[in-house]
């Protein structure tokens, strides 16, 4: 049965109060597998990942390899926060993406959706899924699963993510070209089980018309996903223009939990991977730089919220494209060589991994992929003390694992598919998913 919000109602008195308690959340919820400790004083846990071989899903345990289909074209697996489901996308001959359920405790598949559902997200605190199709945002619990596959939740959705306590989402609407101008997006708080009554849905903020930061200015169509720093004073996000401008300029914006402070940090672009909160600071860091190329022209930067930015993290000549937190003072981050676009593949750099310490301007490799492999999306699994990446020669890839120093690195899953590839930003997410929490 699913739980029930007693705080809602329809009163604006009672809007008023629900509006209040969920700033009080930004400020003071712990969000799902955080953890304020040092990683080296805390519990080692199996390393475990959901991935894609040959279009089937696999998980992997520790030592242990396990097969969970066999029809194909699966993409984009993710954990629930107590690793008891997966959910993946899966297309059969160009179909739409259908939604799938994967149980860990009976095995079984459940499809909750067939008919293109999309940016597929789990709740924080529950065992509830939400997933999109185009701008219509639904759930599902799957405490009442097979009875019901999911609801509707709301209608106009252009992105969103689970607020940190679970109770509903922080979602965006898209810009829309008007005969004198184009309207601003709008972001609103919305109760998991508002099921389309726009009584429930709360007005937010309203991001401005246009955005400037550093030299850049960038007009506001739609946003990214959106994600709190570790106090949850801070939200980040990515505003994008249209679409074909989308692809070279976007711009980094922080939002705080109450609403009342805006600001345009910089250009970066829409990539939700390029940009990560500390695990126990207000420190964001992001990969910041324009132009759809990742060879040129991305440079890893770290703000300090409020106030500070630091310096350029990214020694001359070389371009980041991607990163981890470790702690909050260090990072892994999978850089290459900075270099004009090449059409023939083979004359493009391969990315290495290399550490840093924000105190320290000394930057030590972690890796030396052999010749034709690169190095990409490092992952710091808290759990069990382990970094993951992926290496890659561009045509078949496997998972490393090892310490953050790149100590008793070994290959971890001999293969897994590629991810989508564009400009060289690959998005590993669409094959591999790590599960970085305490269930077995």
């Amino acid at each position: 049965m699913k739980i029930q919000q007693k705080f809602l109602g329809k009163s604006l008195f009672v809007w008023k109060r629900l509006f209040c308690l969920l700033v009080a959340v930004f400020l003071t919820a712990g969000f799902c597998g955080e953890s304020y400790a040092d990683p080296e004083s805390a519990p080692v846990h199996p390393v475990k990942a959901a991935f894609v071989r040959k279009g089937n899903l696999w998980i992997k345990a520790g030592t242990e390899e396990k097969q969970l289909t066999d029809l194909g074209g699966v993409s984009g697996p993710k954990w629930s926060y107590d690793g008891q489901w997966i959910a993946y996308n899966r297309s059969q001959n160009g179909s739409d993406q259908e939604v799938w359920l994967y149980n860990a405790k009976d095995g079984r598949h459940e499809q909750i959706y067939a008919r293109g559902g999309t940016n597929l997200q789990w709740s924080p605190v529950r065992n509830m899924l939400a997933f999109q199709d185009q701008t219509v945002l639904n759930i599902t619990d799957t405490d009442v699963l097979p009875q019901q596959h999911f609801d509707n939740v709301a209608l106009g959705v252009n992105n969103y993510s689970w607020l940190p306590d679970g109770s509903g989402f922080l979602a965006s609407t898209a810009a829309d070209r008007l005969p004198d101008g184009w309207t601003n997006p709008v972001l609103y708080l919305i109760p998991y089980d508002a099921k389309m009554d726009e009584k429930k849905m709360k007005r937010f903020f309203t991001i401005p018309s246009e955005l400037t930061g550093g030299s850049v200015t960038v007009l506001s169509i739609g946003t990214s996903i959106f994600k709190w720093s570790a106090d949850r004073r801070w939200i980040s996000f990515v505003v994008h223009p249209t679409a074909s401008w989308s692809a070279d300029s976007d711009m980094l914006c922080l939002l705080s939990a109450d609403g009342k402070h805006f600001k345009p940090v910089n250009e970066m672009l829409a990539n939700s991977g390029w940009f990560k909160w500390a695990p126990a600071r207000s420190r964001l860091a992001y990969i910041q730089g324009g132009g759809r190329m990742a060879l040129e022209n991305k440079h890893l930067k770290v703000k300090e919220v409020p106030a500070l930015q630091l310096p350029a993290l990214t020694p001359k000549g070389y371009a980041d494209v991607g990163f981890t937190w470790v702690t909050s003072e260090k990072l892994v981050v999978s850089r290459s060589a900075e270099s004009t676009w090449q059409q023939d593949p083979s004359q493009r750099p391969l990315p290495a991994l290399v550490q840093l310490h924000l105190q320290d301007p000394q930057q030590q490799p972690v890796s030396s992929p052999p010749a034709g492999y690169g190095d990409y999306a490092p992952q710091y699994l808290k759990s069990s003390r382990r970094l993951g990446w992926v290496r890659s020669n561009r045509e078949k890839a496997g998972v490393m694992l090892g310490k953050d120093n790149g100590a008793e690195a070994v290959l971890w899953i001999e293969s897994v598919d590629l991810g989508s590839n564009y400009y060289e930003q690959w998005d590993w997410s669409e094959v591999l998913c790590w599960y970085d929490g305490t269930s077995s």
